[in-house]
């Protein structure tokens, strides 16, 4: 055989065993390589986005080792509220426990009706923000938030976010817009027009929206006035529906955030959270952000779960809320309470469908 061909042969079989034998070595080489190339473009990011605390080694931890949690589960609540400009800009219009669980991996979405009663404060849920940030400005709110939510579904919430409207409609502008499929198409003849909260005549303070059945792609305005909307005619016109809808577009938006053409694109990651810092009032320590971002991957191809606490009959004919008569313990206002007044019974419900989800 040709001299030339063996000494070729012999070194071909040198590189391949050398590469079968440090395999791992090359790939751990290589995975240094774009987790370094990766990270210094994060630092970028968070360097031209003014984040100073973050390390970035924390993505790759286990966010169950960073997060506070409880029984596997990790609690966020996110409270929308109407931001300056306002007749009332403290009042939580949205108010949505995102639960997630480690084991499956995947978000659950509970909407908390806005009338629901907290006993202890004698007072609606959506009152509660306001009056903890009159108690003690700096943090008031969302401590008396918190405390609500484990009082009356008895839920731990760990982290809380708190944003105005014009965080949500912005940020659906930056990614160009959401599609949402309406199921039940309504109009809504009395939709407050924001600065005539006063104006006369009281026609002149409400505008018209109309929302077609079937697919409908929303800009930040309309998808903000889609969640919003609460003087419909028929069902569409009640707190339940307003609660499915602001669950659709949530889950539309973070299928946006999280898509691949958003992920790379440093501009608008560093868009995004310039436009979150100057809308939100949190309690989440900048540190754990790297953590966020790896739950929100290992979630990314979960579907989202949706929870809706309604005093109508489930999918089961349970209805788990129910509303009393407007007596002076409710101080003669429309509320919502456990079904009997049995807040235990509504705990162990939601627990329940949390646990099966």
């Amino acid at each position: 055989m040709n001299s030339k061909l063996i000494r070729l042969r012999r070194s071909l079989f040198g590189l391949t065993s050398f590469l079968l034998h440090h395999l791992g070595l090359i790939i751990v080489a290589v995975l240094v390589f774009v987790l370094t190339f990766v990270g210094l473009k994060a630092k970028d990011v968070v360097r031209q986005a003014g984040l100073g605390q973050v390390n970035l080694f924390t993505f790759l931890k286990s966010p169950q080792s960073v997060l506070e949690s409880t029984n596997g589960r990790t609690n966020f609540l996110v409270l929308g509220v109407r931001g300056e400009g306002s007749d009332s800009p403290d009042l939580t219009d949205t108010m949505i426990i995102a639960s997630y669980s480690y084991a499956n991996k995947n978000l659950t979405l509970v909407s908390i009706p806005r009338d629901l009663w907290v006993s202890s404060l004698k007072t609606k849920i959506n009152s509660v923000y306001h009056y903890g940030n009159f108690r003690e400005p700096n943090g008031g709110g969302i401590k008396l938030a918190q405390s609500a939510i484990l009082e009356t579904l008895g839920l731990p919430i760990h982290h809380t976010a708190v944003i105005d409207f014009s965080l949500f409609r912005d940020a659906i502008d930056l990614v160009d817009g959401v599609d949402i499929n309406v199921a039940t198409g309504f109009t809504d003849n009395q939709f407050p027009i924001e600065g005539r909260e006063n104006s006369l005549p009281i026609t002149s303070r409400y505008e018209t929206l109309t929302f077609a059945a079937g697919a409908n792609h929303m800009d930040g305005t309309t998808a903000l006035k889609f969640v919003r909307s609460r003087r419909a005619e028929g069902d569409e016109g009640t707190d339940i529906a307003r609660d499915r809808r602001q669950q659709q577009v949530v889950a539309a938006l973070k299928q946006k955030l999280l898509a691949p053409g958003f992920i790379v694109n440093r501009n608008k990651l560093v868009t995004f959270y310039k436009i979150s810092r100057d809308h939100l009032d949190t309690n989440i320590d900048e540190k754990v952000y790297p953590s966020l971002v790896r739950l929100a991957f290992d979630s990314y191809r979960q579907s989202i779960k949706k929870i809706v606490l309604s005093y109508t009959p489930d999918e089961n004919g349970v209805a788990i809320l129910e509303n009393p008569p407007a007596t002076s313990t409710y101080l003669n206002q429309w509320v919502l309470i456990a079904k009997d007044n049995n807040w235990p019974a509504l705990q162990q419900y939601l627990t329940n469908k949390l646990e099966n989800k």
